[in-house]
């Protein structure tokens, strides 16, 4: 299986491991002064977060995971959302979106593969995020050697991501595919990203 097509690489400073990753917007906090397509591109994606609104995202990640790939090449997927830190706010952001996605394109859904031990908030804006360690509650039966698909809205700092694939390694799963709703654009007062990005 080759889901490396109109795709990025991700590739984490420590260790050198590389994933193919895809992100469909940019995104500001609210700190930085922006014009209005980018506000209504920050709208969208906390409507996404505060499960208000998510049938444009889903729609979209769809119909490009279909063009692309097409769903024989999905078979045997697991699609593995990275959990928020709080249970309630979890089930709101993901639980649905995963139940339609998955459905429609006929893979494994991975939601209630996972979740994230409590007190475990990300502080994405936070200097001391490099100390910041992620502890994530998996069943490792239903993962244990699974071909995955990790799925997260934004791509900050890469720290809650490389935490969760240096976890799966653990469990010899193949992530073949990240998925992002958006990465965050930075200015020079944010924290020393994790990653570069390869065209």
């Amino acid at each position: 299986m080759e889901l490396y097509k109109d795709t990025e690489s991700l590739v984490f400073k420590e260790g050198n491991k590389k994933y193919s990753i895809k992100f469909f917007r940019v995104y500001y906090p609210k700190r930085y002064e922006i014009r209005a397509l980018d506000k209504k591109v920050r709208d969208d994606i906390y409507e996404f977060k505060n499960g208000v609104s998510f049938d444009k995202f889903l729609i979209e990640i769809k119909d490009w995971l279909i063009e692309k790939y097409g769903i024989y090449q999905l078979n045997r997927i697991v699609f593995l959302p990275i959990p928020a830190s709080n249970k309630k706010v979890n089930e709101k952001r993901y639980k649905k979106f995963c139940e339609l996605l998955c459905e429609d394109l006929k893979i494994e859904n991975g939601y209630s593969y996972i979740s994230m031990k409590e007190n475990n908030s990300p502080n994405h804006l936070k200097n001391d995020v490099k100390a910041k360690k992620y502890e994530f509650i998996l069943n490792e039966d239903r993962l244990r050697g699974k071909r995955l698909i990790v799925f997260d809205d934004i791509l900050t700092s890469g720290k809650t991501f490389y935490s969760l694939a240096t976890t799966l390694d653990g469990l010899n799963c193949k992530i073949r595919l990240a998925i992002f709703l958006a990465r965050t654009i930075k200015e020079e007062d944010y924290v020393e990203e994790y990653f570069t990005i390869y065209k």
